[in-house]
């Protein structure tokens, strides 16, 4: 069990690699945190830490995996509790210039002019020239002026106090990482742009470390979907009853900072990696250097899988599995309305939901509400967090609704095990199913790839693959054959341990 750290004055151990994560490992169960946990545990002579940056110590939380011994240390930031950094030597000579380069980083923010950021680091975050606070950043009369400056410069006819409180929400997390505990490593691996990413930037400043960057999903596309759709960030009346091509002023400068951080992250790491090629057409979309990207495909050890072969039922009663966190971003609402389009096709069906529900119990309770809406009961369970090795075996056809992913190790268990799989048409799902390459697509379709949202497309592909034996066992065997010949684990491990290998050897930290 690695040491939690909390206080910017306590000794870390120096680690080989640090990975900087958002509301992931070891809390929450996933495919980035499994990925993480791999990671780690096949490394036993790498020592890492981590940094999980998450909303607030309020939230009841408790370690979802074993870690291992070689993860030496854990530190939580935490973006909405206001800790105040006091400089350790103030230099009130350099104040005023601390707040003339704030006000002309506002402005490069907005047009993704990264000019100023080291700037930024130095007055925030350097102890030789730290000047100002989070309390002079967030109650001082200089802050107080640039904000009702970029109001009358920028707002237009919106609300000054939206405005603020725009201002503050924004504002205070994004100090909290900037001045957060980050622990000396050789190595500083961040798991996605975002705050995470910011700090991997932070890091690589404050120590001369190196700073990979691995995105499984794109979190800047992610980000902007969440804000296009979110309820929370104000909107004017009218603005909601016109069409408009604008998302409207406040969700515009939400979707500006997040792309201001992706930039931020691809700009300060010395390797950008993604898991499909899909994914890394989108990082050069939003400004990352292709001379710093490749791609490392997701993998898993085929031997934990297919001794499970031997265990598969296969009867009347077909049975249609789930296997993912009960959360929006997964869809599980369109999963359970295409099973029940399949129901009223094919009645000998049980339904598996296999995952937590408790990461946004609202959500799962409207899941449960909408499976008695439509008469599942006795045909639809929920299993919550499951030891999925045990259920997959039992499984005739493993679905995902995601509207987002990036390159989901539950499609590789499946097909290791030999469960097809319908998944919608999101990141690598469609690769992983039909094949990357000529050569990879020649072994045929693992499974069926359906559009986002769609619960006749998804209920269809399911009733095609239970209706139809001989391509159920032609998918079975394609599956077995991917994942042998392209997603052993051994091959993401070895890329892995060498790039950490390189890197370290370029670090300051000794």
């Amino acid at each position: 069990m690695p040491e939690e750290q909390t206080s910017r004055k306590k000794a870390v151990p120096v680690a080989d690699v640090c990975f900087l994560t958002e509301g992931t490992y070891p809390y929450v169960t996933g495919g980035v945190s499994s990925w993480i946990h791999q990671l780690i545990s096949s490394m036993p002579d790498v020592t890492f830490s981590l940094i999980n940056v998450s909303p607030s110590s309020d939230a009841k939380v408790k370690f979802r995996y074993k870690v291992p011994d070689n993860l030496v240390s854990l530190v939580n930031v935490y973006l909405h509790d206001a800790v105040i950094h006091e400089p350790e030597k103030p230099k009130p000579q350099l104040r005023a210039q601390a707040f003339k380069d704030i006000e002309k980083f506002h402005h490069e923010f907005l047009s993704q002019d990264l000019t100023g950021f080291d700037d930024i680091y130095k007055h925030l975050c350097s102890d030789s020239h730290r000047s100002i606070n989070t309390k002079d950043l967030m109650f001082s009369r200089e802050s107080w002026d640039i904000i009702v400056k970029l109001y009358k410069e920028r707002s237009g006819d919106s609300s000054f106090i939206d405005y603020f409180w725009t201002w503050r929400f924004l504002h205070l997390p994004l100090f909290q990482v900037l001045n957060g505990e980050i622990p000396p490593a050789r190595v500083y691996h961040a798991v996605a742009t975002g705050y995470a990413g910011l700090m991997g930037a932070v890091a690589k400043l404050r120590y001369r470390s190196p700073l990979i960057l691995t995105e499984h999903g794109i979190y800047t596309k992610e980000r902007s979907i969440e804000i296009s759709r979110s309820e929370w960030i104000y909107s004017e009346a009218h603005e909601r009853i016109q069409a408009r091509r604008s998302q409207g002023f406040f969700k515009e400068i939400w979707m500006k900072f997040f792309m201001f951080l992706g930039h931020v992250t691809y700009e300060y790491a010395d390797e950008i990696i993604t898991l499909y090629g899909g994914n890394q057409e989108l990082q050069l979309k939003y400004g990352a250097d292709q001379s710093k990207c490749s791609v490392i495909p997701n993998a898993i050890k085929p031997g934990v899988f297919y001794p499970l072969r031997e265990n598969i039922e296969l009867n009347d009663v077909k049975k249609v599995g789930f296997v993912g966190r009960v959360v929006p971003i997964k869809d599980v609402k369109t999963f359970i309305k295409a099973c029940k389009m399949v129901i009223d096709r094919y009645d000998k069906i049980e339904v598996w939901i296999l995952g937590p529900t408790d990461e946004d119990e609202e959500y799962f309770k409207e899941c449960e509400s909408l499976s008695k809406l439509l008469n599942l009961e006795e045909k639809l369970q929920f299993f919550g967090k499951v030891d999925v090795r045990e259920y997959y075996p039992k499984l005739d056809v493993f679905v995902l609704t995601s509207i987002s992913e990036g390159q989901p190790l539950t499609i590789l268990e499946a097909m290791a095990v030999g469960v097809p799989s319908v998944s919608t048409r999101v990141g690598a799902c469609e690769e992983l199913i039909c094949g990357r390459t000529e050569e990879d697509m020649a072994l045929g379709p693992a499974g069926l790839v359906t559009n986002i949202g769609k619960p006749h497309e998804t209920a269809d592909a399911i009733y095609k693959i239970i209706s139809d034996k001989k391509l159920h066992d032609q998918m079975v065997e394609s599956g077995y054959k991917r994942v042998d010949k392209y997603y052993r684990e051994e091959s993401l491990i070895g890329a892995y341990k060498q790039m950490y290998r390189d890197y370290a050897a370029k670090s300051n930290v000794d």
